[in-house]
């Protein structure tokens, strides 16, 4: 009976979804933790234009039929619009911690800007995708 308490486990009942994103495509880089020591989400984001360190509510987070779409606010509401960007996550298993699954995703860069006049009509969202390819992993933290 003793052997019993004493031997590891040699598989896992549920999957193990990962927790840490690096991402690379067309110029931007994306370094995504879902929960940190502090509980709370980091995202990275890098382009040649900006450097944005999010966390915690800073960062939105959606579930959808897609994968989970995780948004950041790049340049805040201003009188030229705000500038977002959204990763599309998927779902995701690995076998074992300190494994590492490779994805490709999509990024998706959407600039906002205000109508002009009462009767402006005009589309006020434009977006650009981006390709993003990487890892996925699951950290002990």
């Amino acid at each position: 009976m003793e052997s019993a308490f004493m031997q590891p486990a040699t598989h896992r009942s549920e999957p193990l979804v990962p927790n840490q994103y690096e991402l690379l495509g067309s110029g931007v880089s994306i370094n995504f933790s879902t929960t940190s020591l502090t509980g709370d989400p980091l995202l990275h984001y890098q382009d040649a234009c900006r450097e944005v360190n999010a966390r915690g509510d800073e960062i939105r987070q959606e579930e959808t039929e897609l994968g989970t779409l995780v948004t950041i606010t790049l340049k805040p509401d201003a009188d030229a619009g705000s500038l977002l960007f959204t990763v599309v996550i998927p779902r995701a298993t690995l076998p074992e911690i300190g494994g590492e699954l490779r994805i490709i995703t999509q990024g998706i860069m959407t600039r906002s800007r205000f109508a002009r006049g009462p009767a402006a009509e005009a589309q006020l969202q434009e977006y650009r995708a981006v390709t993003l390819r990487g890892e996925a992993t699951f950290v002990i933290s």
